[in-house]
This record gives structure tokens, sequence and C-alpha cells, in this order.
């Protein structure tokens, strides 16, 4: 018996039963199935075994000293701080900022509404309408000639100055003995005021009469004049321009205002770039020169990637600000913006409507307005808006 028992002990297990793929799949599908609903029973069953089990008595802490009234207000007021801090910033932007612009859109709408009375027509889109149209009934600007005006100013002179002023900063951040005081010439512009600026910019272009019937063409045209070329009548009345259906386009007046939004906005751009090309480590240069690197490949492949957040944001506050521009164009061509607004911009196309008293036009206006430099603005970082490469 024992013998058989060794040998019963010592003869193989018998393997288990094999299945075949779609078989087995079921089973363990099953098996899935069924774990799934025992953890959902056990999660219910102690959830109500919890509910109706009696909870043991919690001890009673005693209460500490009742606060009076006055000390509650204080450790209130003293737990908000931080927005008594920032309750003055937020009023005024309340009153002078978000309550114009909800006024500004509301007022849009009111047809034939005037600030002066306060009575309108009624509500509806027609402001917009004889806006786009220039059928406004009362003269002055255009709003499609002040808005070409505008952008043709604004996607010239900005990345025309842009690049010139990451040009300069490049030459003053080799240039270490005079480096001071060429920072300080540059940056003088922006520290004088635009309209009369503008207005002493201007007289390097007029052609001014005299009693005596002679005339002073201003030093540009001297300059031009040393190279054969007859005076231009660069800011005055008689202005060369080309003739676009309704739409005027005087391309020397956009001369003048290209060259004078460029020299004004070089002193902060230049600051910024300059400021931002000391932090760049000098090891990614002493490398490029171990290379063999030029100066432009060390330019375009190291010092603008490495900058390309201050680029960035150059671009869209100079596509901001001008679009906003009105000071420097007054100070360039008058009050009118040369001949009838032919070089008006979109502020001071609102401006004028608010004089005439058609307010409404103006907050139609100024709503298109908000709206055009937000999709500018938009598409600006959309494109800007990219991780830095090193090439």
């Amino acid at each position: 018996m024992e013998e058989n028992k060794d040998n019963i002990d010592s003869m193989p297990e018998t393997p288990p039963k094999k299945h075949n793929r779609f078989v087995q799949y079921f089973i363990d599908l099953g098996a899935r199935i069924k774990g799934w609903f025992v953890d959902k029973y056990t999660a219910v069953k102690d959830f109500f075994v919890g509910l109706f089990q009696k909870k043991p008595k919690e001890e009673l802490v005693p209460e500490g000293p009742q606060l009076s009234r006055g000390e509650k207000i204080r450790r209130g007021l003293k737990s908000q701080s931080g927005w008594l801090f920032v309750a003055p910033a937020l009023i005024l932007m309340a009153v002078f900022t978000f309550y114009p612009i909800i006024a500004a859109f509301i007022n849009s709408f009111k047809q034939g509404y005037s600030g002066m009375t306060g009575r309108f027509n009624g509500w509806g889109f027609d402001n917009f309408v004889r806006v786009l149209k220039g059928d406004t009934g009362t003269g002055g600007a255009n709003f499609v000639q002040c808005l070409v005006n505008t952008l043709v100013l604004t996607f010239i002179s900005v990345p025309l100055s842009t690049l010139l002023a990451l040009l300069i900063s490049v030459a003053l951040n080799s240039i270490k003995k005079v480096q001071k005081a060429y920072q300080t010439i540059l940056f003088l512009p922006y520290l004088t005021n635009a309209l009369a600026m503008g207005a002493v910019f201007a007289t390097f272009f007029k052609i001014i009469g005299t009693a005596s019937n002679t005339e002073t063409v201003g030093i540009v045209n001297i300059i031009l004049g040393w190279f054969g070329i007859d005076p231009v009548d660069w800011v005055g009345l008689n202005s060369p321009h080309w003739q676009i259906g309704s739409l005027s386009i005087p391309w020397a007046k956009y001369i003048v205002a290209i060259i004078y939004e460029i020299w004004s906005g070089l002193p902060f751009k230049i600051l910024i770039l300059f400021s931002a090309m000391q932090s760049i480590n000098k090891q990614y240069y002493d490398a490029a020169k171990v290379d063999g690197a030029s100066r432009w490949t060390i330019l375009w492949h190291i010092t603008a990637p490495m900058i390309m957040p201050q680029i960035s944001y150059l671009l869209v506050t100079g596509i901001m600000g001008g679009m906003k521009q009105y000071s420097a164009i007054v100070g360039l061509f008058g009050v009118t913006m040369g001949q009838d607004y032919d070089m008006g911009t979109m502020v001071g196309y609102l401006y004028n409507y608010i004089e005439l008293g058609q307010t409404g036009y103006a907050f139609a206006g100024s709503l298109m307005l908000f709206i055009i430099i937000m999709i500018i603005t938009w598409i600006n970082n959309k494109v800007t808006k990219k991780r830095t490469t090193y090439r």
C-alpha cells in the first residue's frame, strides 16, 4: 500500500486544460464582470452598514471666549486685507475704464445719438453702416480713409523701427567706452512732448513762403536739390498723392509720418532690447566665435532668438500704440490732419465726431477700432508665439 501511495504521489500533475483564444477571451471577460459586481456589492453593503451603525458619542469640547462684534469685524477685515490694497485701483478702473467701455458699447447702437442732448432715434446698426459708408451727413473725417492711414503707418513703421532698434542695440552692446553717452542721446526723443516734437520735425520738410516772394524749402528739400531733385511739398496743401476712387493715398505725407514714427519709437525699443542683450550668456557668443560664425550669423541665430520674447512684446505694444496715434500727426499736419483729414487717424476720427456732437458715430468707430486692435493683437500673438530655436 505504501508503495502504491508513493507511486501516486510521484505521478506528475495533470496540466490545466487549454482553451482556444475565443473561449479564453469570454472566460476572462466573465471573471472581470464578476469581480466588478463583487466590488460594487461590497461598496454598497459597507455604505448601508455605516449608515445605520450607531456612532460613538463625541466628547464635548469646551467653547472658547466669545468675541465681540467689533473684534469679529476687525478680524474679518484683516483676513481680507489684500482686497483693501487693490480696491483703489479697482475703483479707478471701474470708473475710467470699464464704465466707458460699456457705455460706448451701448451708445454705439443708439441711432442719431448726440452726447450734448442725450437724444436718439432708436436702436439699431445704422451708426455702423453710415460710418463704414462715410455717409454721416456731417462732413468731417472718413472712416475708411482714417483706417487705411492708420494701418499703413502702423504696419510699416513698427517693424522697421523694431529692426533698426535691434541693429542699434547690437552696435551699442559692442561699444563699451561711449555706451552711456550714446544711450542718453538716443533716449532724449522719448522724453520730449510728441506734439511739440512733431511740429519741430515738420519744419524739416515744409516749404515756407515769405513776404518777399522767396521761400524756405526746408533742409530735406535742400539735400534733394544737391542731387537735382525739385522741391517737394511734403506736408502742405499741394502735397502729391494718388487717388484710388474716393480713397486718397498721400504718399509724401506717409513718408514724413513713417520717418517720424520710426525716429520717435526708437528710444524705448533700444532700451528694452539693449537690456535684454545684457542677460544673454556670453558662452553662446564664445562658442560661435570658436566655430567661425560671422557677426550676421550670430545676430540672427543667437541674439535674435534669445531676445524673441522682448521683440514680440515690442511688436504687440507698437501695433497697439500705432493704432492709437494722434498727437504726432496733429503736430506734423495740423489740427485737421492734412487737407480735409487726408492724414486722419482712427483716434482723430473719433475726436472729430465728438467735437461735431455726433457721438453716436464716434462710439461706433471706437467699437470697431477696439475689435480691429483685438484681431490684430490675436493674430500677432499667434504668429510670434513660437518656441525659441537656435540654429
